[in-house]
């Protein structure tokens, strides 16, 4: 692999992890990492309203994040991948981890 290959890559991999670095894709992942949920359901379960919602499924299709499928009037959406939410499962546990031991060192220095 050259350089330039290797740097696009990289590209699309910053790409991909800026898709995630919004708290609510978030909250969207870790509620279709349960199964297939519609729009509504997602306004219901989630309290965001549907035209933020919108927004951000959209974003999470054009990374391949999500799957649709339409029923009707209904839109439902599934995780494309469920090792995206298992890798922020990770990070999620690795970081309570350091938030832990950094309270249990703020507590041995006083």
């Amino acid at each position: 692999m050259d350089e330039l290959e290797r740097l696009a890559i990289y590209r699309l991999h910053a790409d991909f992890c800026k898709t995630l670095s919004d708290a609510n894709r978030l909250l969207i992942i870790t509620e279709l990492a349960k199964g297939e949920a519609s729009v509504n359901e997602l306004v219901r379960r989630l309290g965001l309203q549907q035209s933020n919602l919108s927004k951000h499924l959209g974003l999470m299709r054009e990374q391949s994040l999500v799957e649709f499928r339409k029923e009707g009037t209904t839109i439902y959406y599934r995780l494309s991948d469920l090792r995206v939410y298992q890798a922020i499962r990770l990070l999620i546990d690795a970081q309570a981890d350091l938030i832990e031991r950094r309270g249990a060192l703020a507590r041995s220095s006083h």
